[in-house]
């Protein structure tokens, strides 16, 4: 069988402009698979290798996107990441990314692109949006070495606030929902700051903050009130007790949650000694030797935040609900 023209072809960016309307950048990956630890970083590597090839940036209409999804042959997706950030998820989407029958992206800004595009174009419709999401999940997870058998999407940690949204377009994908305790959380953002974590950097009003409270440069402050509208929605999700989600927390420990994903998801793990051989590396840095960190100092104690997670605590159970 002859190759799609625009095998390996992934679209990575989508941008709007008044006067010209949606566009979609492409990447050409030619033999590079995705293993870093975010989408990002292997769009950056393409980048400077095409810089070498061509002068001219390749884009399309969204028309062309939707258009070319679906005559490329594709897995669907096998899992939905959601969590909290800093909670183990880019472990686990490094650790099965060792595995070259899985295909993951995490964190593709084309994804947060789509999802928040009335935030650019007020005029965007939901059946825009899923069109355009749905037709980029099909490109990103096509087969590029007929090797592929399962496909992984990590989600940022705001688009808990999409689940309701995501779930009518992906009924019966899992999903999967990782947390972690609020003070760990803090005290991570406050060594190297997320972009939620920052005030202005994501809408207030999506992340659920009140958008006239100041923090007067109290990033701190800021992300509990982040984290705590995150617990609460996880809590909200976990009662309704959807049979296609599950959760852990980073609290069970590596190993374990790579075990509750594998089971809850079906993705088989066929290599164990090099998911093993991973865990012992910093996720988001693969050559740099994983240490244990420091204990959690008082500073980080926010009583509305830590009681949402307590709440959401007391019916936390690794269980998959409906199994």
């Amino acid at each position: 069988m002859t190759p799609h023209p625009l095998k390996n072809w992934l679209p990575y960016q989508l941008s709007y402009h008044e006067k010209d309307g949606w566009k979609c950048s492409w990447m050409n990956l030619e033999n590079i698979r995705i293993t870093a630890p975010f989408f990002e970083q292997t769009i950056s590597e393409c980048q400077v290798k095409r810089k070498e090839k061509y002068r001219i940036a390749s884009c399309s209409s969204t028309d062309f996107l939707t258009h070319i999804a679906e005559e490329i042959p594709h897995l669907k997706p096998s899992a939905f990441i959601f969590h909290v950030s800093r909670c183990g998820s880019t472990l686990v989407t490094q650790a099965f990314s060792e595995e070259e029958q899985n295909i993951v992206i995490s964190e593709a800004p084309l994804l947060d692109e789509i999802l928040r595009a009335e935030e650019k174009d007020l005029k965007i419709t939901l059946t825009q949006k899923e069109q355009w999401f749905k037709a980029a999940v099909n490109l990103m997870g096509q087969f590029r070495t007929a090797k592929e058998s399962a496909f992984i999407i990590k989600l940022d940690s705001w688009h808990l606030h999409f689940y309701g949204l995501l779930r009518s377009w992906f009924p019966e994908t899992p999903f999967f929902f990782l947390s972690r305790k609020p003070d760990e959380v803090l005290a991570s953002h406050k060594k190297q700051a997320g972009l939620h974590s920052i005030p202005g950097m994501i809408n207030k009003t999506l992340l659920q903050i009140d958008p006239s409270e100041e923090y007067g440069g109290d990033f701190t402050r800021y992300t509990a009130d982040v984290l705590q509208g995150y617990y609460q929605h996880m809590l909200d999700i976990q009662k309704a007790q959807h049979p296609k989600n599950a959760f852990a927390d980073y609290a069970d420990g590596p190993s374990e949650m790579i075990s509750a994903f594998a089971s809850f998801t079906g993705i088989e793990i066929k290599n164990q000694e090099a998911i093993n051989a991973r865990l012992n590396y910093h996720s988001k840095a693969g050559t740099e030797p994983f240490q244990k960190e420091m204990p959690i100092n008082s500073g980080y104690q926010y009583e509305q935040c830590d009681k949402a997670y307590e709440n959401f605590r007391k019916i936390y159970s690794t269980k998959i609900i409906g199994q």
